[in-house]
């Protein structure tokens, strides 16, 4: 993946198998509420946090201008269809798969063709329990590796698992029913992260690759994809 962002002016369709990863600035414009479906529309005014509430329009807003590229449609005639655990896909283009994830003010948005595909974004918050966090809600193996950590690594190293481990329970859909500590991530080093072992049904860990997604301080990304290797661009809106 190249180090620079390009401008999403500059995006044209790329090969199937290529991913797009697309950071977006969560600034929410008045044009933005009148892009959202009646459902999408009473979801957000359900969050009772104005910045809250803002992000999340301007983050769905956002995912239905993207996806309207890849289908050269109107952004706010898309419709979504939702999983048993609310991941979207689209009605009218099954090929096409996609995630959103966003925090604070940075969201991220994944596309690509023919693959299942998840991606996480997360803030650092400071001053947390953080190997007592990971004890609950990372495997043994995973807690393990952060606490033989130097104290000043673990902040990183958690922040990049979990937000791996988020990328693929999203790539999954399965929400909160399939539990962060029945599966195990090499998280550690400079390399790509792997999946070791999961308890997924029908999963094979060999299958999944994953990839960090570099943001500004404070916030750390990650993609995960099922299949070979794919070639990855990086955009900015």
């Amino acid at each position: 993946m190249p180090d620079r962002w390009r401008p999403a002016a500059d995006w044209s369709p790329g090969p199937d198998d290529v991913i797009d990863v697309w950071r977006l600035d969560l600034m929410v414009r008045e044009e933005d509420w009148t892009l959202l479906s009646t459902d999408e529309t009473q979801r957000a005014r359900r969050i009772l946090v104005d910045n809250k509430r803002d992000q999340k329009v301007s983050a769905r807003a956002h995912l239905r201008r993207i996806l309207a590229r890849y289908g050269n449609t109107d952004p706010a005639g898309l419709v979504f269809k939702y999983g048993e655990h609310g991941k979207p896909e689209l009605t009218h283009h099954d090929e096409l798969h996609f995630n959103l994830s966003h925090s604070r003010v940075v969201g991220l948005v994944a596309v690509t063709r023919g693959t299942r595909i998840g991606v996480d974004v997360e803030y650092r918050r400071e001053n947390r329990a953080l190997t007592d966090i990971a004890n609950r809600f990372f495997s043994a193996a995973e807690s393990s590796a952060l606490r033989d950590l130097a104290p000043e690594a673990r902040a990183s190293a958690f922040y990049r698992a979990w937000a791996m481990k988020e990328a693929y329970l999203k790539a999954w859909g399965t929400g909160l029913s399939f539990a962060s500590n029945r599966f195990t991530l090499d998280y550690v080093g400079d390399s790509a992260g792997r999946l070791v072992s999961t308890d997924m049904p029908g999963d094979d860990p060999d299958e999944w690759r994953f990839e960090d997604v570099p943001l500004r301080a404070g916030y750390t990304g990650a993609i995960c994809f099922e299949g070979l290797k794919r070639p990855l661009r990086r955009w900015n809106v």
